[in-house]
This record gives C-alpha cells, sequence and structure tokens, in this order.
C-alpha cells in the first residue's frame, strides 16, 4: 500500500545572502557561444554586481513547504526530502508546459538533465539544501521535523552560473516580443508495479519509475533579444536624439550667428535618458509609477510578496550600481609597459618613499616578533601602560582589576627565565631597552583609538581609489608620509631613536645578533633586497575590502547604527544581539609547555604584539546572530573599517573564508594566512544556542608553525555566554614551501589541510623514526575558556 500524496501548500524563488528588492527583470539579453550554445546574461539579476562577462547572473533556489501529513502516513525510507525532486526550465508561453498530476518517465527526464558535458539538455536538476552531518535532531522525529521546515533546493548552485537556453527566436515582431518564463517543477517519485498501480519507488515489485507533478513554480514573465541587436537598439535611439539636437542647432544659429542664448548652448546636449545606456529601457527597465511593483523576501519565510516605493527610489539604486560598475581603463601607453617594469618604474621615480615604506615595515615586522619574556626589565610599566590604555579605554571597567587574564599571560612569560640569560644580545643593554620601548611603544600607539579612528576614516574617504590605479597610488604615498610623520612625532620623538633610519639600524642589529630572532633574517633580507615599495599589497586589500563593503550596503543602511542595520528577529536574537564585554578575571588562557632538545620544557614564546591584537578582538565586541541566515556577524569597537563592516560568519558547516576580522582588518592583507573557517549552529532547546567554530591561521614563514582554532560557543538566555576551545599547532618546522607559497591564497580548505599532511608524511620518511611512532601533522598547542556579559 503507497502513502498518501504529498502536497505542496507555499512555494517561491529566492536567492540566499541577497539583498535586491527585484529577483527576475522584465527583459534578458542572450549571447551566442561556441557550439550554437546560448546564453542568458544577468539570469535572474546581477548579484552582488554586474561583471563584463557573457556568463554574468546568479545563482537561484525553491523553497517549498508541505502540508502536515499524518504521524506514520509516510512509510519507512521514503522520506519527503527523499521522495521529492525539482526539475526547472525555460519555456517560451507559446510552449506546452507539464501540468499538475501529469506523470514523466524518470529516464527520460534524467538523459535530459544539463551538465557539464551535456550542455543541449533542457532540464536543470536541483540540488537539496542538506544539513551537514554535525546537525542533530532537536527533538521529535525527521518527519515531524521536515512538517515545519520548508525545503530548500538549489538550481545551477556554482560560482559563475550560466543559463542557457537554446529557444529559436526570429526577425519578425511577433518571436521578438515572445514572453519567456522560468519554470521549476516539483515532482514526487512514483513507481508502477506490474499490475499499473502506483506504489512506493522501495517497493521490489517496480516496473516503471516516473516522476509525478505536484507543483509548479514560476518566474514572472519576461523577453529576450539578442546581445548583438540590443547596441543597435541604442544606436538608433541615439540617432534620432542627435539628429533632432543637429537641426535644432542649426535653427539656432541661423538666428543668432553672432552668439548663443541660454537655450542654444544647451541644444547640442543629450536628454538624460540617453545619457547613458544605463537609463535606456530597453537596457534596465525603470518603474514609471506606483503600480509597477518590485517583489521582495521576507526575513521570516521564503516568500516574495509585494512592496511600494517611490520611482525616485529606483533611480538613485540603479545610479549607485552604474558608478559602482565604473571600472578604471588603462591609455594605450600604459597597456605597452609591462606590470613588473611599471611597478618598477614607480618605485624608481620614488626612492625615498621606497625606503620609508621598508623602515615601517621592518619596525612593524619586529614589534610583532619580540617575545613577551625580552620585556622583562620594564614589565610592569608595560602592564600598567596596557590597563591604561586598552583594558580602560576599551572596557570601561568601574572597578580596580586585581589580576586579568591578559597580565596574568604576561607576568608569567616574563618570568619564565632570567632576562639577562634570555636575551644573549651583543649590542649594549641599554640600546636594547631602547628599541624594545620603541616596538611596544609603536604597538600601543597602532591599537589606541585615535589611531584607528584616523585609519578607518581614510581608508573609507579613499575606497572608490581602488578602481583608479595612479590615484591609488598616490593614496599609497600620502598614507606613508601620514603614517611616518605621527610616529616621529608620538613614538620616537621620546626616545633616543629619533628617526625610522635609526630604529632600522637597531632591528638589523637586533635581528642578527640575537638568536631567538634567526628564523626572521631571511624575511629581514628580503625586505631589505626588495625593488618595490613594502607593504604595498596590505594597503590594496584593506582598500579593496574598504570599498567592497561600502559598495553592496544599500544606500538606506549606510548611516544606521550597527544593532539597527541587523535588527533581531525573535525573542532569542533579542536576548543574544547586542554588546558583550570580556570577563576578564575569570578568563582562562593555557598554553601548554615544549620539550627541547636537550630534555627540558618551558613556555613557547609568545609575541607581545599578537596578544594585544587578540586583546583588539575578543575584549569587547557587538554581535550579531541570524537564526534564518544561519549568520553570525562581530564588530570590534576599534575598527579599521566602517560602522557596518565586520567579520561575517556563514554557519552551515561549509568551508568558507571570511573577509574581515572583527576590527576591521582584511584577511586578504595576510596573503591568504587569515579567513579559513567553517561552523555550524546548533539549536538545542528553546534557551539554548551552540555555535561550532574553527578557524585557520597559516604560517608563510620558515619554522613557524600555523594555527587551528576550535571553538565551541555556547549562548544562554541569561545576559552570558561562553567559548571554549583549544588551539592545535603544526608540529613540522614550515608548513608550506618556497614553490607553494605564492599560491595559498588561491587554495582551498581542504588543499591546504592536505599539504600539511603531506608535510608531516614527508617528514616522517625522512627521518628514522620507529615505525610504531605515531605520526601527528598537528598537537595541542593550548586551551581557553572565555566568559561574556552582555552591557
Amino acid at each position: 500500500m503507497s502513502a498518501p500524496p504529498l502536497h505542496v501548500t507555499a512555494s517561491s524563488f529566492f536567492r540566499f545572502e541577497c539583498d535586491h528588492e527585484q529577483l527576475f527583470q522584465s527583459e534578458y539579453k542572450r549571447s551566442n557561444r561556441t557550439k550554437g550554445l546560448k546564453i542568458l546574461r544577468c539570469f535572474p539579476h546581477c548579484c552582488p554586481e554586474h561583471i563584463e562577462r557573457s556568463y554574468c547572473g546568479s545563482s537561484l533556489s525553491v523553497s517549498i513547504r508541505l502540508a502536515e501529513r499524518p504521524i506514520g502516513a509516510t512509510s519507512p525510507g521514503s522520506m519527503p526530502n527523499e521522495v521529492l525532486a525539482v526539475f526547472a526550465r525555460f519555456e517560451a508561453v507559446s510552449d506546452k508546459s507539464l501540468h499538475i498530476g501529469e506523470c514523466v518517465e524518470m529516464d527520460k527526464i534524467q538523459r535530459s538533465v544539463q551538465t557539464d558535458t551535456n550542455l543541449d539538455g533542457q532540464w536543470i536538476a536541483g540540488v537539496p539544501d542538506r544539513p551537514s552531518a554535525l546537525v542533530v535532531p532537536i527533538k521529535g522525529s525527521d518527519s515531524e521535523a521536515l512538517n515545519h521546515k520548508p525545503l530548500i533546493f538549489h538550481l545551477n548552485n556554482k560560482a559563475f552560473p550560466r543559463w542557457y537556453y537554446d529557444w529559436e527566436s526570429g526577425a519578425n515582431k511577433a518571436q521578438r516580443l515572445m514572453k519567456h518564463q522560468f519554470k521549476a517543477y516539483v515532482m514526487e517519485r512514483v513507481d508502477v508495479d506490474t499490475i499499473d498501480r502506483y506504489t512506493t519507488f522501495t517497493n521490489q515489485e517496480t516496473r516503471t519509475q516516473l516522476y509525478r507533478v505536484l507543483h509548479i513554480v514560476s518566474s514572472t514573465e519576461f523577453t529576450v533579444i539578442s546581445y548583438r541587436r540590443a547596441p543597435l537598439d541604442l544606436q538608433a535611439g541615439d540617432a534620432l536624439q542627435a539628429g533632432k539636437a543637429h537641426v535644432l542647432q542649426v535653427s539656432k544659429r541661423d538666428k543668432h550667428e553672432n552668439g548663443r542664448d541660454e537655450a542654444g548652448s544647451l541644444s547640442g546636449s543629450k536628454p538624460l535618458e540617453n545619457a547613458h545606456p544605463i537609463h535606456h529601457p530597453n537596457t534596465y527597465p525603470l518603474i514609471d509609477d506606483l503600480i509597477s511593483v518590485p517583489i521582495v523576501r521576507k526575513r521570516d519565510n521564503f516568500e516574495w510578496n509585494q512592496k511600494f516605493y517611490s520611482p525616485s527610489d529606483d533611480l538613485h539604486r540603479i545610479e549607485a550600481k552604474r558608478r559602482r560598475r565604473t571600472l578604471w581603463t588603462r591609455s594605450k601607453d600604459e597597456e605597452n609597459v609591462h606590470p613588473l617594469k611599471d611597478q618598477l618604474i614607480w618605485a624608481h621615480t620614488n626612492g625615498p618613499i621606497v625606503a620609508v615604506s621598508k623602515n615601517i615595515t621592518l619596525l612593524f615586522a619586529f614589534a610583532s616578533w619580540v617575545p613577551i619574556r625580552l620585556y622583562a626589565s620594564f614589565v610592569q610599566e608595560l602592564v600598567d601602560v596596557i590597563k591604561l590604555k586598552i583594558l580602560d579605554e576599551v572596557a570601561n571597567f568601574t572597578k580596580d582589576i586585581k589580576s586579568d587574564c591578559f597580565t596574568r599571560l604576561i607576568l608569567q612569560h616574563t618570568h619564565i627565565e632570567d632576562h639577562s640569560r634570555a636575551t644573549g644580545i651583543s649590542i649594549s643593554h641599554t640600546e636594547l631597552n631602547d628599541l624594545l620601548r620603541v616596538a611596544f611603544q609603536t604597538i600601543v600607539w597602532f591599537f589606541s583609538h585615535e589611531t584607528r579612528q584616523w585609519m578607518r576614516a581614510f581608508f573609507c574617504s579613499n575606497a572608490s581609489l581602488v578602481l583608479d590605479r595612479k590615484a591609488m597610488r598616490q593614496c599609497f604615498v600620502e598614507f606613508l608620509h601620514e603614517v611616518e610623520e605621527t610616529l616621529t612625532v608620538e613614538v620616537l620623538a621620546t626616545s633616543t631613536l629619533c628617526n625610522l633610519s635609526k630604529v632600522t639600524d637597531q632591528v638589523i642589529a637586533a635581528v642578527y645578533s640575537n638568536e631567538c630572532f634567526y628564523n626572521r633574517r631571511p624575511l629581514v633580507r628580503q625586505i631589505l633586497s626588495d625593488h618595490t615599495f613594502a607593504g604595498w599589497s596590505m594597503f590594496v586589500a584593506q582598500l579593496r575590502d574598504t570599498f567592497i563593503d561600502t559598495s553592496i550596503l544599500p544606500l538606506s543602511m549606510r548611516d544606521k547604527a550597527f544593532h539597527a542595520a541587523f535588527p533581531p528577529q525573535s525573542a532569542f536574537e533579542c536576548d543574544l544581539n547586542g554588546e558583550w564585554l570580556l570577563d576578564i578575571e575569570n578568563a582562562e588562557w593555557n598554553i601548554n609547555e615544549i620539550v627541547m632538545i636537550n630534555g627540558e620544557s618551558r613556555m613557547p614564546d609568545i609575541s607581545l604584539s599578537s596578544v594585544i591584537e587578540v586583546m583588539s578582538q575578543i575584549l569587547r565586541f557587538e554581535l550579531a546572530i541570524d537564526f534564518q541566515e544561519r549568520s553570525l556577524r562581530v564588530r570590534a569597537p576599534r575598527s579599521l573599517a566602517g560602522h557596518l563592516n565586520c567579520m561575517h560568519l556563514v554557519l552551515d558547516g561549509k568551508a568558507r573564508v571570511f573577509r574581515m576580522l572583527p576590527d576591521g582588518m582584511s584577511s586578504c592583507a595576510s596573503e591568504g594566512a587569515f579567513g579559513d573557517y567553517f561552523g555550524e549552529m546548533q539549536v538545542k532547546e528553546s534557551s539554548q544556542v551552540v555555535i561550532l567554530l574553527e578557524i585557520f591561521k597559516w604560517s608563510l614563514e620558515e619554522s613557524i608553525p600555523s594555527y587551528h582554532v576550535r571553538s565551541c560557543i555556547e549562548f544562554n538566555r541569561d545576559g552570558r555566554f561562553t567559548i571554549s576551545g583549544d588551539i592545535l599547532a603544526t608540529t613540522e618546522a614550515s608548513t608550506f614551501t618556497g614553490e607553494e607559497n605564492p599560491y595559498i591564497g588561491e587554495m582551498t580548505l581542504f588543499a591546504k589541510r592536505k599539504l600539511v599532511e603531506y608535510a608531516s608524511t614527508r617528514r616522517f620518511h625522512a627521518t628514522s623514526t620507529p615505525r610504531d611512532t605515531s605520526r601527528r601533522p598537528c598537537e595541542e598547542y593550548g586551551r581557553f575558556r572565555l566568559c561574556y556579559r552582555k552591557l
């Protein structure tokens, strides 16, 4: 006996992570490809931005909500998500469509599915959105959960989806004005047994396998025009308007031979609608009145509803997109110059400022290398400054904190061994202390509120220059001048090292006379021997990400505060969203000791710069969680980016890359070292949410390990939450080889982790390690537990 048929109560097209108000357009261009293939451009719309390629477009998803079925109505092994399938295709309104209740042989559908080897296939198969294996049902059976949760199918879910449509057009007007639709057919898999009865697809006596149409999801109607024909329409309109303008200009000239009146001075200009193709209705159909309304997706469900708005809003939105799509183009002279030669010429003509860039890079690099133990001679002064400049200003503590986790960590490392024996530096002790003080003050200056505010304003105001290479280079030169001047006045003025050149000399001397900097010497030689600007790629990455985040924000959101831009959608989200502060007294941060070659064990070196950087990320932040989108946004108060730019994590169990850290620093600035993560969100009960998050930090330097942070974030509705986990470090001296380093930024997380395993395997076989010894590419570096309270 077969189960009762399924019934669809609601369905719709939508796109994840899309804030465009209109999903489908009323007109699409179609370009011809090789082998006669034809691709719809910009279908269903350009998301997030238009790209000048024939495959501009975005993927689609279908949401399906089923009617509730009685408990026990679904037979074992035939869950709705296993029985249902979605197949979509383009159709002209004159084509013969399938109807609800019709059946199609499964083999015929499968033979016509579009694949990489069968681009002529008319059907696009929907891929079900399957939760990660980490997700565990909270209560009830799977069937009960599916009765209340919509099923999601993804169509053409690729990075650069191509929408093939082989409809044969014609020159006659009826063909050119033909309306089309994109239809997704929701089908139920059924089988026919030997006596022609419908049965479940798990029946052993199946004779024929069929798909039965349950429901149809249709797009709005649209027309298709040839990509070659579209410019002709624009040219015809421009030519007509130019002819009218020419006649008017000649008439005016005959009447006013000795001058032009006010009207004549404007006779040669084009009207607004023909000033640029963006304003042509055939290119971007505009809303003419309030009767035409867009379709927008609500956040609480996947339905598309109508929303009234003013036509001027649409004009502003389209004009803003046009400005963002305006790309910088090279002149003919620039196109003939090799990029490397062009970069060398730029550096040669700016020799003094190239030296400044190297001096600044060496100072910041040295500050990030110095281990905490070398600050033992003035550790109390160091701790007092950190409390005053960072803890008190960022956290606004109202009581005297006697012992916080960061102070304990610093004191623990400075008391490991006697400072005089730990340094072993041949240069004088005074010179070393002066250099260490400069390094420490540089770190505090970089993370100070004033510096972050200035840099945030600088990057936000100059973000648009990323489209103009010459302007961006000039901007970089101005940035270096500003940094040099500010460092000289606020850091070096009170030191015996009164300028950056003297600081560089002392850095080189310290690196080559102290064994703890032995592994850094190749990097110093690389910075000094390079013939180009130092720090240029980091500057471009920060400017680019600031521009991207600023551009994708709708105009209506740019002036909103963080909590207003990402409002909570439920009572639980309201309890979690907001500003959180770390309980620094009860926080735990334990690092395991390492065993030296001589058999002794000691704490591994940690730089003061990394500790203060971690403080800037985790001490205090704003949080916005979205259960519907399975996402988490985190923004630290002292951010380098705008007030809405933040770390955005999608918690769907897939390997992803975040573009910004909580403090606004671009993850691309490290050339692939930062950004890789995957996370999963679990709602265990009505008052608890658990997020499993794993973040990776890759090392591109020799003898420096890579790190893997595994954390469990537990939210409760009592105004507190905790983050606990461990840190793994690679066991090999170098994570990647010199040949692999240039490609790290392009590798997937899976490929990077495989390289770590290969490196461990190579070393295991290269050494005379006993066969019974376990081979571990990573081992535990330390553990942590952080507690937060809501402000």
